[in-house]
Parts: structure tokens; sequence; C-alpha cells
């Protein structure tokens, strides 16, 4: 019971800022179940319902998606990363990879407050969508957290808040369909495991659509906000587990 109710609180969390960011279930759920329960079964619980989410926000959402952008490469290249970092999940070294990401999004941060502007116009983000889409997806894939990378990438596109929002969960939900197809082609999945991962909708179905009602209400300003506070969350933690993490 203990088990259960750490997913449903994670999920619940992770779920509300999700509703207001478009981001933010993973990075938040993943690390607190699997500082309880380990990293893999974290990851295998977690891919069920963020197909679920970012299903339910693109539609929300769906008005704004003829105005995205580079889908149609960061899409494709970032399924093969998926596939990879899946195969890879209890291969690779965390730490490296967390301390890398973390200095990338303070240093994304910093340069945000400031007064450099920064912006990636379609004639840069052409040649660099290939390599982000297939790093977003083997971080996906092995650690089933890919937003520090995607949010920090889209959001120097200096999108409206609700294309940034159907951009990202585009990508997120793609992500975590081929991730559920790969993690059972693996065998990942015990009944225990897809029976936490169904319960895991419970607390996601009340707790998103509340932070999707916020989001509609909210100013460009305090969305950059909000924004910047969940990198600076997100880059604290991928530091500490780099850092101190067992």
């Amino acid at each position: 019971m203990t088990e259960l109710a750490i997913i449903v609180v994670a999920i619940g969390i992770g779920a509300f800022i999700k509703g207001v960011t478009g981001s933010g279930l993973p990075q938040i759920a993943i690390p607190v179940m699997a500082s309880f329960l380990g990293v893999e079964r974290s990851v295998v619980i977690m891919a069920i319902p963020g197909i679920v989410s970012n299903v339910w926000l693109l539609w929300t959402f769906r008005d704004s998606f003829r105005s995205s952008r580079d889908l149609q490469v960061l899409l494709p290249i970032g399924i093969v990363g998926v596939i990879i970092g899946t195969w890879l999940l209890q291969a690779l070294d965390p730490r490296i990879l967390s301390l890398a990401l973390a200095l990338m999004i303070v240093a994304y941060v910093v340069l945000f407050i400031s007064p450099v502007e920064i912006h990636l116009p379609p004639r840069v983000t052409r040649w660099t969508s290939p390599p982000v889409g297939l790093a977003a997806g083997a971080l996906q894939g092995a650690t089933g957290i890919s937003g520090p990378l995607v949010q920090t990438y889209l959001h120097a596109y200096r999108l409206d808040k609700h294309v940034y929002v159907v951009s990202i969960v585009t990508l997120y939900g793609v992500f975590s369909v081929a991730q559920v197809v790969t993690i059972a082609g693996l065998g990942l999945y015990s009944a225990s495991r897809l029976f936490e991962s169904l319960l895991a909708l419970a607390p996601m179905a009340i707790m998103l659509p509340l932070g999707t009602r916020l989001a509609r209400s909210m100013s460009q300003r305090v969305f950059d906000f909000w924004i910047l506070a969940l990198l600076s969350a997100s880059a604290a933690k991928l530091a500490y587990d780099a850092l101190f993490g067992v």
C-alpha cells in the first residue's frame, strides 16, 4: 500500500504541473518513484500514463498544431532514439548524462534571464533538429525523461504558449508509444507493473484537467516563469543525482 501511495502522489503532482506547462509529469513522477521503487520499474510504470496524458493535451490544444515547427524531423529520428535508449536502459551510466544535462539547462536559464535574447530561427533548427531529436528519444527510452532537453530546445523557438505545449506533447506522446512498444517487446511488463501503470491513470485524470484549466488563463510572462522554474528544478534534481545519487 505504501508503494501504491507513492505512485499515486507522484503521478498526481506531476500531472498537475504537466497540465499547466505541457511538461513535468515524468520529471516529477519518475525521480520520486525511483527513490523508492527503482529506476527501471518507475520508467515502465510511467510509460502508459505518458501516452494518455499527452494525447489529452494534444486534443485540448489541437488548434495550435498547424503553427508548430520541425516535428516532421524530430518525430521519426526521435523514435529511433527511443528504441536505442530502451535497449540500453540497464547499460547507460546516468550520472555523466544527468550532469551534462543539468549544466546545459543552467546555461540556458542564465542566458534567458540575461539581456541577450535567445532565439533559434528555422534556418538554424533545420540542422540542429536531427541530433536533438535522436538525443531526446534516447533519453526518453533510457530514463523516461526527455523533458529537460526537449523543453530547453523548443522554448528557444520562442513559440506562443499553446503552440509550445502542442509541440512538446506531440513529441512526448509519440516517444511514449514507441517506448511502450519496445518495453513490451523486451518483456519488461509484469502483471504487477501493468496494474501499477494503469492505476496511475486515476490521479492523472483528476489533476491534469486542473492544470490545463489554469494554463488557459495564464499570461505569457507567467508561463515563461513556470517553464524556467521547471527547468531549474529539473537541473537541480539531475545535478544532485549525478553528484550524490547512489
